[in-house]
């Protein structure tokens, strides 16, 4: 028998990867001219698989009885995205006249790799995004921030939000380190996650000037959605 993972946030990102693939098929007729691969056969496909990969791996009445905790876990992630992003800003902004201090802070914390990621609608990406300035962000650079317009309760902020969120390390480095879950099922739902990302990437810049539809396609909005579908405990 397949071991079964009893994240919540695993959870809910299959359920959120079934929305997504649900927005795709609905739109399809459009998207299948943006790539050759994509079709009703392969959109049909997609959900076909994801819903299997949930029944097999996951447990079906697991999201509902977290759904407290999947709120919270979201709101914050919500809440670091605009603190990061705000971060990011203002070091543009306060340090526009040194090009290599810019680059080699964006590198020290995390932002080359998973911001682009990260803003998108990767929660994923996001997390890891906060692990690398908590680890990096040292308080000799934090002086260096803040010695300009960059508010230190900002710094602060983002690396509360950072210890905050170690509470659910668990569930948002399942994908790369569960142990209950099977090496088949780790391997099935990454490719899967994976799989969605990807389309999530493509059709975000696709549908950059209709918000509506965008919002189909980013993981934060579709997972946020999630709650209102799903019964809240008391």
């Amino acid at each position: 028998m397949e071991e079964k993972t009893t994240c919540s946030t695993a959870n809910a990102t299959l359920l959120a990867c079934m929305k997504i693939a649900q927005s795709f098929s609905e739109n399809i007729y459009e998207l299948s001219l943006i790539r050759n691969d994509w079709n009703q056969a392969y959109a049909d496909e997609l959900r076909s698989r994801i819903k299997s990969a949930k029944e097999k791996y996951l447990p079906a009445d697991n999201y509902d009885k977290h759904a407290d905790k999947q709120k919270y876990v979201h709101e914050l992630m919500l809440s670091s995205l605009r603190n990061v992003a705000l971060l990011r800003a203002l070091i543009k902004v306060d340090f526009k006249d040194n090009k290599k201090f810019q680059k080699s802070i964006f590198e020290a914390l995390g932002y080359n790799d998973y911001f682009s990621e990260a803003k998108n609608g990767d929660y994923q990406s996001l997390y890891y995004l906060l692990k690398v300035v908590h680890k990096n962000l040292t308080p000799g650079l934090k002086e260096t921030l803040i010695s300009k317009s960059i508010p230190l309760s900002l710094v602060d902020r983002i690396l509360h939000f950072d210890d905050q969120l170690r509470e659910f390390n668990s569930c948002f480095d399942w994908i790369a380190d569960s142990e209950q879950i099977s090496e088949e099922g780790k391997e099935v739902v990454n490719r899967i996650f994976s799989e969605v990302k990807d389309i999530c990437r493509v059709t975000t810049a696709y549908y950059l000037f209709e918000p509506l539809k965008r919002d189909q396609f980013c993981f934060f909005r579709v997972m946020f959605g999630l709650q209102e579908t799903v019964p809240q405990t008391h």
